[in-house]
């Protein structure tokens, strides 16, 4: 019963960022993809973004930081982190990205450095998010190994 409870309060979280704009309906693509033989999916994946995430940001800082901003491998970097938080539905940050992205385009360091800086923000507000649903994915997967394990064999669950 807790499971199930946990179960909703996770979907009722996802709506309300949904409801927010904060991810779109690629996160629920992504959730689709974890079943029975790969439970940890949407842990592994959410890990893997923000890692990779974090890398990105610190570079393109490293890049705009520079007395000449070589727009060409900032662009790159750019276009990785909107492809991995579209991917991942994080629409918000997605948007922000795409705003990087012009300012680079235009090579205009201002306006890249006011758009990281968003970028930084909606990436917080992102992590903090996939953090909690992280964290109740684990607890969901504990309660329902230990059920599993308190099951008698033979008996019909």
């Amino acid at each position: 019963m807790a499971g199930t409870d946990l179960r909703a309060q996770l979907n009722n979280f996802i709506k309300a960022m949904h409801d927010q704009g904060i991810l779109d309906e690629h996160f629920e693509h992504v959730k689709g993809l974890q079943n029975e033989y790969n439970p940890y999916f949407v842990l592994e994946i959410v890990s893997i973004f923000c890692r990779d995430a974090e890398n990105v940001i610190a570079e393109v800082t490293k890049f705009l930081d520079e007395p000449v901003v070589d727009y060409v491998k900032t662009i790159g970097l750019v276009h990785q982190l909107r492809g991995g938080s579209s991917s991942l539905g994080g629409s918000r940050m997605a948007i922000a990205c795409r705003e990087l992205r012009q300012a680079t385009q235009d090579n205009k360091k201002e306006e890249c450095l006011q758009a990281l800086e968003k970028v930084k923000r909606e990436f917080s507000t992102l992590h903090e998010k996939l953090n909690v649903i992280s964290q109740m994915e684990r607890t969901i997967l504990t309660n329902e190994g230990s059920m599993v394990q308190c099951i008698p064999s033979g008996s019909i669950y």
